[in-house]
């Protein structure tokens, strides 16, 4: 394996592997080589989805899409078209298979899978440090952080059940977002979230919004629980998904463009925190990146505005302070607002009188209560 390279991904994830094939579908960028270090080539399945308005990159890879979304809550039932969106699926394992198998193609390319230990910038040098030594790139794309992330700290976790019944139950064009029927006065953020692929078939998952994570038993209990008060007592599971994604405020990158050492996905603040969502982030990203390396533009703007990690940092102490509280919140906000509005506003798309309208339907006292302990 040679010392130096073009270009240097760390992390072979969702944005890692965007901004790979965005490198090899532009000659103009991609002139030498590109190394890929990923600490396993092993891969668990993911269930990745997002709205969006149009064709994109990696439509051929869509699984499934729903053109209505559902929220529910005890006193609350919301069922919304979306008439310039649709709700689409991509499988992780498919999108790896898609891009590993045009990567490996490439003779430009080298996979290295093993552990980072540091990524130094030394007398002009931007190297990578691993187990088998030091190497250097003209540019180092990175998914590791390599700053504290700034508080609150949160988890979203889940244990998800892909089941298949015998009778038709589900709607197959409705996705449901969020059910917090099951929800009490619970010290923990919790709901559960369907996307039926068939009138038989779906994903059923149980989401926690917390510090910290639950025993295996509890989210089976739970989802258990649902599945068979809310659906139905004849099923069978046939696969299951478990995971945590971090709910936390990036800190800054130590490093800045003009070092060549530029933070991607999660170090870059692609998942949103409020949220979760990041493939879409991700693509919008990664096209940043190629207009700056194109020179098209001076620096690589932050994939979230200050007004929205203003937002996000409200919301994520809302969480932390009256979890109790949430499901009332997330009630109000799809009862009182159109759906495209809400998307748009989990999107960062909304104008500021937009989001004034949006907090301005929502309980005050909380708000007014966390904001005034953010701005202490």
């Amino acid at each position: 394996m040679q010392s130096h390279y073009q270009y240097i991904i760390v992390g072979a994830g969702c944005a890692g592997l965007q901004l790979a094939d965005a490198l090899l579908n532009d000659p103009a960028l991609l002139t030498g080589s590109l190394l890929i270090i990923e600490a396993s080539a092993i891969h668990e399945e993911k269930t990745w989805c997002f709205w969006y308005t149009a064709q994109h990159r990696y439509s051929h890879l869509v699984k499934k899409s729903w053109n209505n979304i559902a929220f529910r809550a005890s006193d609350t039932s919301v069922t919304a078209a979306l008439p310039d969106l649709c709700y689409q699926y991509i499988s992780s394992t498919d999108f790896y298979e898609h891009q590993l198998t045009s990567l490996r193609k490439d003779a430009r390319v080298t996979f290295l899978f093993e552990p980072v230990n540091s990524i130094e910038w030394n007398n002009g040098n931007r190297q990578v440090h691993t187990p088998s030594g030091i190497i250097t790139a003209d540019y180092i794309f990175h998914s590791h952080h390599l700053s504290p992330p700034s508080s609150p700290t949160l988890w979203q976790h889940f244990l998800g059940w892909e089941i298949k019944t015998d009778k038709d139950l589900f709607d197959p064009a409705t996705a449901t977002l969020m059910d917090f029927s099951d929800a009490t006065e619970s010290q923990e953020v919790f709901f559960h979230y369907i996307l039926p692929y068939s009138s038989r078939h779906a994903l059923v998952e149980c989401t926690f919004f917390s510090q910290e994570l639950l025993d295996q038993a509890a989210y089976e209990n739970l989802l258990r629980k649902y599945i068979e008060n809310k659906l139905t007592t004849d099923y069978r599971i046939i696969a299951k998904e478990t995971g945590k994604i971090p709910m936390t405020l990036v800190a800054p990158s130590p490093f800045s463009c003009t070092t060549g050492i530029i933070p991607i996905g999660s170090a870059a603040g692609c998942i949103k925190a409020s949220t979760g969502y990041s493939f879409t982030r991700a693509m919008r990203h990664t096209q940043q990146i190629i207009a700056y390396l194109k020179k098209e533009i001076d620096h690589i703007p932050s994939p979230s505005s200050r007004r929205f990690l203003f937002y996000d940092r409200l919301f994520l102490s809302l969480i932390q302070q009256y979890p109790q509280k949430m499901p009332g919140i997330f009630a109000a906000l799809f009862k009182r607002n159109k759906i495209q509005r809400i998307l748009r506003f989990l999107d960062e798309a909304t104008r500021l009188w937009e989001e004034v309208i949006i907090f301005s339907q929502l309980p005050k006292k909380n708000f007014l209560m966390v904001l005034f302990n953010i701005k202490k």
